[in-house]
């Protein structure tokens, strides 16, 4: 499996895409995806190629919105939310259309740094008997560099300030 998927963990929502930004700067994508528009406006200052990485990101921390691609054998799912559940049942929905009990998920919450490691046998075990917090119980919190710590902040700043100056 090598595909790319969008998915709105809270309206279940999934699209299958080529390219995770081509795809959501379609137009009329982000909207059906539920990208709210004001979101869409800010990421406008994300340059197409050149800036792909923050402006995913921001879309992460902006929207219910998940990241999914496929490696072949296992399956990356990439967030930023600090509910365990929505994501989780999302990925769990996800898997019972596309994940054979072996394939391996890789699961990433950016907002926390969680990230945790197992096949969809495991997760599905784990979902159906203890809930999504036991899922993330056996997550790992990576160490956030200060580079992305920095950019981060900045980009909050940013943020609040054209934020503030809209309703000024």
């Amino acid at each position: 499996m090598k595909e790319g998927y969008w998915v709105n963990y809270r309206t279940d929502k999934t699209y299958p895409v080529e390219e995770h930004e081509v795809w959501i700067r379609t137009e009329g994508n982000a909207k059906r995806l539920g990208v709210p528009d004001n979101v869409m406006r800010a990421a406008g200052k994300f340059q197409p190629v050149r800036d792909r990485d923050k402006f995913l990101l921001f879309l992460l921390q902006n929207a219910p919105i998940m990241r999914v691609r496929g490696h072949g054998t296992y399956a990356s799912f990439e967030y930023a939310s600090r509910s365990r559940s929505e994501p989780l049942d999302a990925i769990w929905m996800w898997g019972k259309q596309n994940a054979g009990p072996f394939t391996q998920l890789n699961i990433n919450n950016l907002a926390t740094g969680e990230h945790t490691e197992m096949n969809y046998n495991q997760f599905e075990s784990l979902m159906e008997e203890q809930g999504s917090d036991a899922v993330m119980r056996v997550a790992f919190v990576r160490p956030v560099r200060r580079k992305i710590v920095a950019e981060l902040l900045r980009l909050s700043k940013q943020i609040l300030r054209n934020a503030l100056m809209f309703f000024l």
